[in-house]
């Protein structure tokens, strides 16, 4: 085993007795309740494999119970192992207060912050947040010691806290995050032990060892599912709100520890799928959360914050007191948003129905022998389908902040050839706003979308010809993943706004953009969607949109065409994924997506369902049809030519799973292993 490192720090003479000095302090005594140390040689306890293993790596104790939960409740209630990986101590400004003039505590602070989070996560896995945990000071290979934390009751949830401090500019006078770290602005970080942390030495940690801990964890717990932050963070739109980083909605610790995870997960190459989890961009957007989502995020915010009053005698306290609520609150935590829910599509090959997605960070399909690697880059797990050409997007998480690299590629299942499309900014921090992708194609043009600084940008190859330049498409900001359509030589590109649903028309040379103005609930002047918008071409040449409804999880369902729209409010209670749609020969409209328990929610309609009156938004009160599998990705739907309907979901064990539904018949609820 290698030994902890103990760097140089840059400034280090400004370290010497600093940490005495900022009046970091240990509790004097221990808790059962929170503490049952291993002796200092004990092995690393091994995961427990009752089922699959989520892990999620983060930045701070709270950014999972803000920007992952529901799903985290969501795949411990189907039988998920869990391990989170903090990466620093949250310490602040060292005060477990509101009061400016009570006296800084750092390790304390940490300390209550891991309480916190320690408590919350024995809410949600055993409905008891003073259940008992044991802790262990691990050394791990990669040099670095950390502390493990294991529910005893329920072994297979394990937290990892990391506890790099947050701001090393309180030891060396500079402003030195995380993120200096990453990008080598910062040589090494120091460990701030907790009080009452079984880590005690005061010891520092590289670049390099950070990467390697992280690597070494996901060998150890093999996740089939990693989650991380964001790291392409929106840009700021309107007025730059508490924490935000310069020029991006998101604060900046969340960014480099989504950056560290996504350079492990790459590096690791086993992950089944990955999801990155957007931050503090979530204000920016309608809430998307009802009831039986916001109920149990609420619920495990409430503990984490010591809403709940508990007195577990822990001097440095028993969650953290910063945090707004009760609940959920109703600046982010109202809403959770995945970045990458669109991996998985259905294409037409060899006169069958095949799922195409974004495995092990490659393209892959479905075929009669199993899982076939179609080749090309490590994709980001997203992608979308036109016709017979795939679009997807490659990633380099670059340490350079100018030379980040996200680039459109496109694979044509015919002819088995890639081309790569590049980006609209080239490299540097626009290259970093695409997003997802989206194409079109009505046989001889195909068009690839992404967002871009200036609105949306588009890429366009005639038939015969090559593909055009990127061309930029003026506009309002969008929030991300624009879904386009193509029918005889027009195009139709439709995204979501912060306050209502833009649309960009054109050949693909010339383009006009205005608000589409969509009907909504009667308190608002315009629909504001709550998630991505998706959109259908039906038969009769009008669209069908379909997205989440503001303030809640109803699903809205829209058809129209020019300024011509109507619209229906259909309840369902729960989920955070925008809903999927597929169109049949005759007319049959198939809407999938989550419900509040996580599993597939499916509606067989037809379009006269819709049909509400000019200008109205009515209600459509239906029941949806529930799988028996818990989702992690957006499902995909196809409409065979004899009319059956078929589904494709990811689930919690990271496996694709399939339902099928004969022609005329009801939404399907059994769901099977595709493979």
């Amino acid at each position: 085993m290698s030994s902890p490192r103990h760097l140089p720090l840059r400034r280090r003479d400004l370290l010497v007795g600093g940490v005495a000095g900022l009046a970091v302090t240990a509790a004097a005594a221990e808790s059962v309740w929170s503490l049952r140390e291993a002796s200092g040689g004990a092995a690393f306890p091994e995961p427990v494999r009752g089922g699959p293993i989520h892990m999620q790596i983060v930045a701070h104790p709270d950014d999972c119970l803000y920007f992952v939960n529901p799903r985290v409740a969501r795949v411990l209630d189907d039988g998920a192992g869990l391990c989170t990986v903090v990466l620093t101590a949250g310490e602040a400004d060292g005060r477990n207060s509101w009061d400016a003039e009570a006296p800084a505590d750092f390790a304390g602070y940490a300390a209550a912050r891991n309480n916190g989070l320690r408590r919350a996560y024995a809410a949600l896995a055993l409905g008891d947040p003073d259940a008992p945990w044991d802790r262990y000071l691990a050394p791990l290979e990669s040099g670095q010691d950390v502390e493990l934390c294991v529910l005893r009751d329920k072994p297979e949830v394990h937290i990892v806290f990391c506890s790099l401090w947050t701001n090393l500019g309180r030891l060396t006078g500079e402003f030195t995050r995380l993120l200096a770290l990453w990008e080598g602005r910062l040589d090494d970080s120091l460990v701030l032990p907790p009080a009452d942390s079984p880590l005690t030495a005061e010891s520092t940690v590289d670049r390099t060892t950070v990467q390697a801990t992280l690597l070494e964890l996901l060998d150890r717990y093999r996740p089939v599912v990693v989650n991380t932050l964001d790291p392409d963070p929106d840009p700021i739109t309107g007025e730059r709100l508490g924490a935000e980083q310069l020029g991006y909605s998101d604060h900046i610790d969340h960014t480099a520890a989504a950056l560290f995870a996504w350079e492990a997960v790459r590096a690791w190459g086993a992950a089944r799928t990955v999801e990155s989890w957007r931050g503090y961009y979530n204000r920016r957007w309608p809430g998307n959360l009802g009831e039986a989502d916001l109920a149990p995020k609420g619920r495990a915010l409430d503990v984490y914050s010591w809403n709940d009053g508990a007195d577990c005698g822990l001097p440095s306290g028993c969650g953290d007191r910063l945090i707004a609520g009760p609940g959920a609150g109703t600046t982010y935590g109202h809403a959770t948003h995945p970045r990458y829910t669109a991996a998985l599509a259905a294409a037409e090959i060899d006169g069958s129905i095949r799922p195409v997605t974004v495995r092990d960070n490659t393209l892959q399909v479905l075929g009669e022998d199993g899982w076939e690697d179609l080749g090309g880059p490590d994709t980001l797990p997203s992608l979308d389908l036109a016709g017979t050409k795939v679009y997807a997007i490659s990633a380099e998480h670059t340490h350079d902040p100018a030379t980040h690299v996200r680039d459109v590629h496109c694979y044509d299942l015919v002819s088995g050839q890639w081309q790569l499309l590049g980006n609209p900014a080239g490299t540097g921090p626009g290259a970093r706003i695409v997003g997802q992708v989206a194409g079109a194609d009505d046989g001889r043009t195909s068009l690839a979308c992404v967002r871009d600084a200036q609105g949306l940008a588009v890429r366009v190859r005639p038939e015969g010809g090559e593909w055009a330049d990127w061309a930029r498409l003026e506009g309002p900001a969008v929030h991300d993943a624009p879904a386009a359509l193509a029918l005889d030589g027009a195009f139709t590109i439709i995204a979501a706004t912060p306050d209502n649903v833009a649309v960009w028309e054109g050949d693909g040379v010339d383009w006009t953009t205005r608000m589409l103005d969509l009907p909504g609930p009667e308190d608002l002047p315009f629909f504001a969607p709550a998630s991505a918008v998706v959109a259908a071409q039906a038969p009769d040449g009008r669209i069908v949109l379909a997205s989440r409804v503001g303030g809640c999880s109803d699903v809205a369902l829209h058809i129209g065409r020019g300024e011509t729209w109507t619209g229906v409010r259909v309840p369902l209670e729960g989920g955070v994924l925008a809903p999927t749609l597929a169109i049949g020969p005759e007319g049959a409209l198939a809407v999938a997506c989550d419900d509040g328990t996580g599993a597939p929610a499916v509606l067989v309609l037809s379009l006269a369902d819709l049909e509400a009156g000019d200008g109205a938004f009515g209600l459509l009160s239906r029941p949806w049809t529930r799988g028996d599998v818990t989702l992690v990705k957006r499902p995909a739907a196809a409409f065979g030519s004899d009319g059956a309907l078929r589904l494709w979901a990811v689930a919690a064990d990271g496996e694709l799973w399939t339902a099928e539904a004969e022609p005329g018949g009801d939404a399907p609820a059994g769901w099977s292993p595709a493979t």
